[in-house]
């Protein structure tokens, strides 16, 4: 049943990172900021243009972000989900909802065969003949498991989580299918709520998502509070996912087809506060933090809330850690310094070697950076300590333009070039305290 249920489950992968050359180290005043007069001292936009090694192009027309709050220095303690936190959780997310044990129960997995097939017969002008195989030779295995799946789950109880079978436990909260809470602790401390429903999308009407971003916040608000969460976290991401309910919908998907009408669900990400200030935020780093794509020692709390038309239908909340600060209000370098020392490295880092897998000319590349926010972040420290910092984060995307003036967008983790990025993408990040380059994947 893992196959089975590795093919039920929708894993997000995104993730970029790059080496780490030496730079120039930029040194601010040692002395504490006027914060009022330091944030009045910020453009409030950036432009610049520059060539890079080999013809590769940097250009910054970049929208620049204040931070709200003074910016501090501090520690982080990573504090390891218990017993006690998970049933916290669980009461403010699905109230008194019965769970039990993991189980595939017979129904389910028969309604999904059926839909499987149903889909197949409605796409199979976008399918190849080995796919269509592959497929029908994967709903026959499951065919064959139906015998010997319960008609029912075991109860269960909240020490389950960390108790068998990495953590699942399924979650009766009156849809069609099951939700699942899961538990991780094996690389990194995560705890996860699904609760997708089954909407059979190529073959039934799918209502149009009307939760407003709004709306999404108010509710995730809503469970921070039940949670006693509420002056600790901050919304830094909202947006909007599409929803893949079978096999075959990630087939389509992964094959660039677009669904007439989707099933969807709106997602706000929030992160915890340092003091007062917002942590900065990169979708590229959440999911480089989670997926493998980045070291261990990358410390990235999020906590994420995603609700569809019926309320709340994903949850998902990973390392979480108690913030420490240790000097307060702290002076920073000026963004001209930060700029330098972004230039110092890319001019380092970027060159036709980089790009000789990629088959492109290095001529046709354009950094292209549209934000630039100062902020607070986490960095690893001596001794594996988790410390926090003010940054300069510079956002953008690597662009190639081809020769018949189409952009498609490199990804450097993944070896290839994606015709859509999913925004948020980090091209650097600046220790504000040094000008040193902080290095995402390894985080410092």
């Amino acid at each position: 049943m893992k196959r089975i249920l590795s093919l039920l489950l929708t894993v997000l992968l995104f993730a970029a990172c790059v080496p780490t050359p030496e730079v120039t180290e930029y040194r601010r005043e040692e002395n504490t900021a006027d914060f009022e007069q330091a944030v009045s001292d910020i453009p409030e936009s950036f432009e610049r243009t520059e060539t890079l090694s080999d013809g590769i192009r940097l250009v910054v027309h970049a929208k620049v972000v204040k931070p709200d709050a003074p910016l501090s220095v501090g520690t982080v303690t990573r504090t390891p989900f218990d017993t006690a936190t998970a049933e916290r959780v669980c009461r403010a997310l699905f109230d008194e909802a019965p769970i039990y044990e993991y189980f595939e129960s017979k129904r389910e997995l028969a309604e999904y065969i059926l839909t499987c097939r149903e889909q197949m017969e409605a796409a199979k002008d976008a399918l190849s003949e080995a796919e269509l195989s592959d497929l029908a030779s994967t709903l026959n295995d499951m065919e064959a498991a139906l015998p010997n799946l319960p008609d029912e789950g075991k109860p269960a109880s909240y020490g389950k989580l960390f108790g068998y079978d990495n953590g699942f436990m399924m979650v009766d909260t009156g849809k069609p299918r099951m939700a699942t809470f899961q538990a991780r602790a094996d690389s990194r401390n995560i705890l996860s709520f699904t609760d997708l429903g089954f909407r059979k999308h190529l073959i039934e009407e799918i209502e149009p998502l009307k939760v407003s971003e709004e709306d999404a916040v108010r509710q995730a608000e809503e469970i921070l509070k039940k949670l006693g969460l509420e002056d600790r976290f901050v919304a830094v991401k909202t947006g909007v996912h599409p929803v893949n309910h079978t096999m075959v919908d990630q087939m389509l998907d992964s094959k660039g087809y677009r669904f007439p009408q989707r099933h969807e669900r709106r997602y706000v990400v929030f992160m915890r506060k340092i003091g007062d200030a917002k942590q900065v935020y990169s979708e590229q780093i959440q999911y480089g933090a989670t997926d493998g794509g980045y070291e261990e020692a990358v410390f990235w709390e999020v906590m994420e809330f995603q609700f569809d038309n019926d309320g709340l239908v994903g949850f998902h909340w990973q390392e979480p850690g108690e913030v420490t600060v240790t000097q307060n209000n702290v002076s920073v370098i000026d963004l001209d310094t930060a700029y330098r020392a972004m230039t110092d490295w890319l001019k380092a880092s970027q060159n036709k070697y980089t790009y000789e897998d990629y088959g492109v000319s290095p001529g046709q590349i354009t950094v292209s950076v549209d934000r630039i926010e100062l902020g607070m972040s986490c960095i690893l420290g001596r001794d594996r300590t988790i410390e926090v910092v003010p940054v300069w984060e510079f956002f953008g995307e690597i662009e190639y333009r081809d020769a018949s003036q189409n952009v498609r967008y490199i990804s450097l983790l993944q070896h290839c070039l994606t015709d859509e990025t999913r925004g948020c993408n980090s091209i650097c990040t600046i220790n504000a305290l040094t000008g040193k380059r902080i290095d995402r994947g390894l985080g410092y």
